[in-house]
């Protein structure tokens, strides 16, 4: 990019340049390099089959016809308080290697927080785990929220100790391990008055009364994602991405519902949860859950759970005593107002959030 050049600042056209936002993807994200998440697939189900009027926002900076950065957010829809939102979900946020170091993602963020602004979003969302990123947002008046830490819940220590080089120390650690499993009993068989259907994400129409789980989970939660069917069948229908939805059920009751995929994270097999729904927080039935999860995470060779939530969720939902530990990985919820509807009281408190890895365009 030469000295001189003019940047221009545009709503993207995928008919035009969907090519050039491919290249740049694959440079920015090379993790993604060889996965269906670099596909031209993968863009048209993200950007565009959104089950709502608007699909999607894309806006992209240029250069002499050349892209240099992109922008997206996705048109998520809230529950607050007795409102229906739309919230941009911020995703894919990206400006090329070349153009780095010269303001060029801070002036495309202002500029396309600003389109949102027309759009009537009330605020948008963010969950970055690079630190770098996070000064570019602040300049152009998003705010840190808190922390979202990544839970671990070990199954099996082989792979772990491994990928420390301390393969040599499992026999040993194994034993040790075995017993602790045993006193913490999160790996015991579910109480006999409850029963686990498993479904895949094709299989969402036949979850009996899902909807309605859903309505009685989210009733008097202060900021919580409106997670429809037509929402999740969206979500959960990623090219080349397979997930399991765990119900746990009480006297025909739905009392329990959990989304998990087995993916591969540093070498290691896991079982990683994108949504837990635990009605009422009730401590026993997340026990059982839990203890459901952990027996089809251990069926599926996977050595570890892992599930990404804010602190008050995990003490609600007993994360310690069903074997889950706060790991020093942590993503941050950042947000960005684009009205005042809503105060500072509701929003920037953690506890009147639910948020998991459903709320953002991860796993």
């Amino acid at each position: 990019m030469g000295r001189n050049n003019v940047i221009q600042f545009n709503k993207f056209d995928y008919q035009k340049n969907l090519s050039q936002q491919r290249e740049l993807f694959r440079e920015c994200f090379p993790e993604n390099n060889g996965t269906t998440v670099e596909t031209i697939e993968h863009y048209y189900w993200k950007f565009h089959s959104f089950p709502g009027k608007k699909k999607s926002y894309e806006y992209i900076a240029e250069s002499e016809s050349s892209i240099l950065g992109y922008y997206a957010a996705l048109p998520y829809e809230y529950l607050i308080g007795n409102d229906k939102v739309r919230v941009g979900m911020v995703c894919d946020v990206m400006t090329g290697i070349k153009a780095r170091g010269k303001g060029i993602f801070t002036q495309l963020g202002k500029f396309a927080t600003d389109e949102l602004k027309k759009e009537e979003l009330v605020f948008t969302t963010g969950y970055p785990i690079r630190p770098e990123v996070i000064p570019g947002h602040l300049k152009v008046g998003w705010e840190i929220i808190f922390d979202l830490p990544l839970f671990i819940g070990v199954i099996k220590i082989d792979s772990i100790l491994k990928s420390k080089k301390l393969g040599y120390l499992t026999p040993i650690i194994r034993v040790i391990f075995s017993r602790l499993k045993k006193i913490m009993g999160y790996l015991s068989e579910i109480d006999s008055k409850f029963y686990i259907d498993v479904f895949t994400n094709k299989q969402i129409d036949k979850i009996d009364k899902l909807e309605e789980f859903i309505a009685r989970w989210s009733h008097g939660k202060k900021i919580v994602l409106n997670k429809t069917s037509d929402f999740l069948k969206w979500r959960l229908n990623a090219p080349g991405k397979e997930y399991d939805i765990i119900v746990l059920s009480e006297n025909e009751k739905i009392v329990g519902v959990a989304i998990a995929r087995f993916v591969i994270k540093e070498k290691i097999p896991s079982f990683a949860l994108l949504d837990i729904m635990i009605l009422e927080d009730n401590k026993l039935y997340s026990k059982n859950m839990f203890r459901a999860i952990y027996k089809i995470a251990e069926k599926k060779n996977a050595e570890c759970l892992l599930i990404m939530s804010s602190n008050p969720t995990a003490k609600k939902l007993n994360f310690f005593r069903n074997g889950l530990l706060k790991s020093p990985y942590k993503f941050k919820l950042i947000i960005k107002r684009l009205n005042s509807q809503y105060t500072d009281d509701l929003i920037l408190n953690q506890d009147n959030w639910n948020l998991m890895w459903i709320d953002s365009d991860d796993l």
